[in-house]
């Protein structure tokens, strides 16, 4: 299957075949870089229940459950649907293993191929439920995500606000753009790295402010791995992860966030920094790196 793409199918609900009504309420999307298959949906159909009061919501939560854990064992065992079984397209696929063509309410449709503009899976499924479900969210909505280049902005005004004189980049054993090569790997690059006493601190910005716990759940086992894999060459080389942290906005992701950060705090090199104690670590940063 042609690289560098991904592809995706909308779950459509059809109220009326003879008026031709429809609305969006979940997608699944194939990545073949990983071979690996995504399923996005709201958690709650508002928006569907207000256009048609009695839509069956059960039905369409039982259908929601059923593509989670048929694409769960998917992903579990890639060897069950190989690239060649896809190079027929997502259409003939999701026909073949989750949703005959009939007349029923549900119906895949609008199948798209798109550019794979970044290798972060989570990035573009956020993006894609932005983009079609975010219609169906109660509040915040309409707030604005803490992202990783936010983290970034704050921590570097909040240096520069320490500074008594000069820039960020003069700073001394402050370096901006770090990048460290672990044997046999490529080089893995921080936006910044400071110089204690003891140990180089390599600072990550890693927003949690997302809208859904398997998003937040992903991200974190991808940052684990990186941070587990390094841990006996950070070890080697006295170097120290500062993971700048963003929490969800939604209280009801709570629990979710707090599996992470459990998750993200066992490699032993890590340093977790919460939003909240951003301007006291900034501070740290300038006045560590002065010795």
């Amino acid at each position: 299957m042609t690289k560098g793409i991904f592809t995706y199918a909308l779950l459509q609900y059809h109220h009326s075949q003879i008026l031709g009504e429809v609305l969006n309420i979940g997608l699944i999307a194939y990545f073949p870089h990983e071979q690996r298959l995504e399923f996005i949906y709201p958690e709650k159909l508002i928006r569907l229940k207000y256009a048609y009061p009695n839509v069956p919501e059960k039905t369409i939560k039982s259908y929601f459950r059923y593509f989670k854990e048929r694409i769960d064992n998917l992903n579990l065992n890639p060897d069950l649907f190989l690239e060649k079984d896809l190079e027929i397209g997502l259409h003939k696929f999701l026909e073949k293993e989750f949703l005959a063509p009939d007349a029923s309410a549900l119906q895949f449709g609008n199948f798209r191929t798109s550019v794979l503009y970044t290798p972060d899976i989570v990035k573009i499924t956020d993006q894609l439920y932005n983009l079609y479900f975010s219609v169906f969210q109660v509040q915040g909505s309409n707030q604005k995500r803490v992202d990783e280049s936010v983290l970034l902005r704050r921590y570097k005004k909040y240096l520069g606000d320490f500074l008594n004189e000069g820039t960020l980049s003069t700073a001394k054993n402050v370096f901006l753009d770090y990048a460290i090569e672990p044997q046999s790997n490529a080089p893995v690059k921080f936006d910044i790295a400071w110089k204690s006493d003891t140990d180089l601190h390599l600072v990550k910005p890693v927003s949690f402010d997302l809208l859904r716990p398997e998003s937040i759940q992903r991200k974190a086992w991808q940052y684990f791995g990186q941070f587990e894999d390094l841990e006996d060459f950070a070890t080697r080389n006295d170097y120290l992860f500062d993971v700048i942290l963003a929490k969800p906005k939604s209280n009801k992701l709570s629990k979710s966030y707090d599996n992470a950060i459990r998750l993200l705090g066992k490699p032993k090199r890590v340093n977790l920094i919460e939003l909240d104690n951003l301007q006291s670590y900034s501070q740290q940063t300038i006045e560590s790196s002065l010795f």
